[in-house]
């Protein structure tokens, strides 16, 4: 018979953390603010407006993660070419060629177009790419250029719906970038918002004396993450998060 002070002890959470598998960024300060690391795979909204870190983010999360973690991940973009994206990396001292050829880190450019027909096909060449090299992390960068291509919202929401039921399907942690703009004050979560497991806003905020880059966690499924506004720098290894924003910034 089991005592009463012995049902009492048992934890009162219904989510237990270590049934929850993560995938940790590898970025300075960011795991400390969602519980670990991203849930494992699960996709991530990254959005905020332009030059304001998006994609160094992005690409760190693959670079952290095939270095640090031995985790081969797949950057597909559809605006910068490979060589542009490879040269954020670079000037950041970041290994970008010994990864490649290690298989650790591929960088793919598509139209847009060329991916709603992988799409068709069950992802195609795509596919095939991620099976090959065991891809556990992606960046799809960016979702606001693949919308362009379809007549309406509702489908660009299919297309991207299937996407994101194919990147689940190939067990992969993945990121996707949106440029939207957002404020501290603007809370809508867009309609990308309620297709992702989370969403990460991406702000230039003007202080008392300069602006800073910050983000904030606006949603993260199975997470009690942090609410605050944290500002970040990229100095010359990378971007890290550095503290929160205060009233004591304006």
């Amino acid at each position: 018979m089991v005592k009463k002070s012995e049902k009492n002890t048992k934890p009162k959470s219904s989510i237990s953390k270590s049934a929850i598998d993560r995938v940790p960024t590898g970025i300075p300060g960011l795991d400390e603010i969602i519980g670990g690391g991203f849930v494992k795979n699960s996709t991530v909204l990254v959005r905020g407006d332009t030059g304001t870190g998006k994609s160094i983010f992005c690409l760190q999360y693959l670079y952290e993660g095939a270095l640090k973690y031995k985790e081969p991940g797949v950057y597909i973009s559809f605006s910068e070419s490979e060589k542009v994206i490879e040269q954020h990396g670079l000037s950041l001292g970041w290994e970008m060629d010994k990864l490649k050829d290690e298989n650790m880190l591929h960088i793919i450019r598509y139209e847009p177009h060329e991916v709603v027909n992988k799409l068709d096909q069950g992802g195609g060449s795509l596919r095939d790419t991620i099976e090959s090299v065991g891809a556990k992390r992606l960046v799809i960068d960016s979702l606001t250029a693949y919308e362009m291509v379809f007549e309406n919202n509702y489908k660009a929401n299919e297309s991207i719906l299937t996407l994101f039921e194919l990147l689940r399907k190939w067990e992969s942690t993945a990121l996707v970038t949106s440029e939207y703009p957002v404020t501290p004050s603007h809370e809508s979560g867009g309609r990308l918002g309620f297709l992702t497991d989370g969403i990460i806003n991406f702000y230039h905020i003007r202080t008392n004396s300069h602006r800073v880059r910050a983000l904030e966690v606006i949603k993260m499924r199975d997470t009690l993450h942090q609410n605050e506004i944290n500002i970040f720098q990229i100095k010359k290894d990378g971007l890290g998060i550095v503290g929160k924003l205060h009233e004591k910034h304006f």
